[in-house]
């Protein structure tokens, strides 16, 4: 198997010893990562399949998104995605249930939830 060169960067999402973060400790237990991209949402229950949504952020456990589908909190929903990766695109298929929905939190659509059930590189 070749070696994997190091990346030119890193992030960390430690925050500085001493900042009012590391006072108060956050109750997620994954760190969140901005990602404001186009999304597809399919919410099987509501016949809702492909619609298109805006990702605002994503973590390991789950994700935040805009989208003109509000399911109820514990409906299972699917995204659908692509974001590059060492210069190719890479395919994000992953789903769960709603944890939370904010009615109409940026214009007609809601913010939704999500807490990943399921993920997978590639489509399904």
């Amino acid at each position: 198997m070749p070696e994997v060169p190091n990346p030119p960067f890193s992030v960390s999402f430690d925050p500085p010893l001493g900042s009012a973060m590391r006072q108060q400790p956050d109750a997620r237990r994954f760190s969140r990562v901005q990602l404001p991209i186009p999304v597809e949402v399919s919410c099987t229950p509501l016949r809702c399949f492909r619609q298109p949504a805006h990702l605002r952020n994503v973590s390991a456990g789950g994700a935040f998104l805009y989208s003109p589908v509000a399911p109820p909190v514990g409906t299972v929903m699917k995204l659908d995605f692509a974001v590059q990766v060492t210069g190719r695109e890479v395919q994000i298929s992953c789903e769960g249930p709603v944890v939370r929905v904010e009615p109409q939190s940026q214009g007609e659509q809601a913010g939704v939830a999500i807490e990943f059930s399921k993920l997978n590189l590639g489509a399904w």
